[in-house]
């Protein structure tokens, strides 16, 4: 017995629209993960499970202030990093994974993982 699955017009644009929906997705999430220093902001926030103050994050990436102030920003608006902003003198700020950026983190070591065993085969 041989089941079809025979898709409504309706059905198919929809699942079209979804489709072109991850597509975006997806793209939006590359671009903003291959600015400079990205993943390396990531890799030092995850390597440390305690908030991090900027000074900390900027001495780990080695880059400038304005480009680590860029990236820690755009990583708060897309919901992977969360700042909070303590009321003392000098004002503290700290700088932690969200739940989303941690549950990233699995798929992005094993990106670097494919990366390095396929260095080592090339070489």
């Amino acid at each position: 017995m041989v089941l079809r699955f025979v898709m409504t017009a309706v059905q198919a644009e929809r699942m079209g629209a979804m489709c072109d929906s991850s597509r975006i997705h997806v793209n939006e999430l590359l671009v903003l993960l291959s600015k400079s220093k990205m993943l390396h902001i990531l890799y030092i926030l995850n390597c440390d499970p305690k908030p991090m103050r900027f000074s900390e994050i900027k001495r780990g990436v080695d880059s400038s202030s304005t480009t680590v102030t860029r990236r820690l920003g755009e990583l708060e608006a897309h919901g992977l990093v969360n700042r909070t902003v303590y009321p003392t003198v000098p004002t503290t700020v700290e700088y932690a994974l969200t739940p989303d950026a941690v549950a990233l983190a699995p798929s992005l070591e094993s990106l670097f993982e494919w990366v390095l065993n396929r260095a080592e085969n090339v070489a």
